[in-house]
């Protein structure tokens, strides 16, 4: 029996960030099965949708950010793996990020192979700081 892809949504309010994390999921064998350009349209989708794996969740985005987003996350759906994708790699955001229930927490700017260790240590249950 064939083992089915870990799914991913990504919620990044960059149109091309968006996109481009896409591909690198596809690429690597997941399956994107939701996207949103805030974290308030994310929980909406989820609403009506799937609830996926694993939520690679930007920090800064209008309306309802990455930081408020987990809390209700973590609430609503606890299995779910929450990674932050962030241009910052300050300790303070790495700290709060673990405080509220991250599984992870990546660069934007990671290479390919860090972004692809992440994802397969969160499919073994690992939290993962990839810096």
């Amino acid at each position: 029996m064939q083992k089915q892809p870990l799914t991913v949504a990504i919620v990044e309010d960059h149109l091309l960030m968006r996109q481009c994390t896409q591909f690198r999921c596809s690429f690597l064998g997941y399956q994107v099965i939701l996207e949103a350009e805030n974290g308030q349209r994310f929980l909406e989708l989820l609403e009506n949708a799937p609830v996926p794996d694993i939520c690679l969740l930007d920090i800064n985005m209008p309306i309802m950010n990455g930081f408020e987003t987990i809390v209700h996350l973590k609430k609503k759906y606890p299995g779910m793996k929450v990674v932050f994708l962030s241009m910052h790699d300050e300790q303070v955001y790495i700290k709060k990020s673990m405080d509220l229930g991250a599984d992870g927490f990546i660069q934007k700017d990671a290479p390919v192979e860090v972004f692809k260790n992440l994802l397969q240590a969160l499919s073994g249950q690992e939290t993962v700081i990839a810096a």
